[in-house]
């Protein structure tokens, strides 16, 4: 209002109330609903199809949240790959092979209750997990300035399932 005068910013005020928000994001497709290629695919095939989620699969299973990946609820799971758990130091893996309790509360860590397409991490500072702790993401969150999940870089992103999206991460949050 400042630099304009009163019939300008009058103009101004009436296109706006006529004006229809467009969907700036809607040119990158249905990030709400499964695409139609994974319709039939849950969170517990893209795991078993992949042959590089094999630990991560192993401690849903050990910790009885398979049901989680098969239900009808949606999920975004950050999937450390099979080559971010080799990573783990011996008395890192020992404590998760020993005490179930921290074994949960990893795979909570890793496991959002909504459906987060790579779209959405963009947008997002922070995430809240099933266990209720906030995991920053997006760029912020990357070490080299991309799209990053706590202190790891999301390495593939929105490989989709029927009942949510599994972005593979480089590193275990603990």
């Amino acid at each position: 209002k400042k630099y304009a005068s009163e019939e300008t910013f009058a103009r101004a005020q009436a296109g706006a109330k006529n004006e229809t928000p467009t969907d700036v994001l809607g040119r990158y497709g249905d990030v709400d609903t499964a695409p139609a290629y994974a319709s039939s695919k849950t969170l517990a095939d893209v795991l078993a199809g992949s042959g590089v989620f094999d630990e991560f699969r192993s401690a849903i299973n050990a910790i009885g949240n398979a049901d989680l990946l098969t239900g009808d609820s949606a999920y975004t799971l950050f999937v450390p790959s099979d080559d971010a758990f080799a990573a783990l130091t011996e008395a890192q893996r020992a404590e998760l092979r020993d005490n179930p309790e921290a074994l949960a509360g990893l795979v909570s860590k890793h496991i959002v209750p909504a459906r987060c397409s790579a779209t959405d991490l963009m947008q997002m500072s922070a995430t809240r997990s099933i266990d209720g702790s906030s995991t920053p993401v997006g760029s912020g969150a990357s070490r080299d300035g991309h799209s990053g999940f706590g202190s790891s870089d999301v390495i593939k992103t929105n490989i989709h399932a029927a009942n949510g999206i599994v972005h593979v991460v480089d590193q275990i949050s603990m």
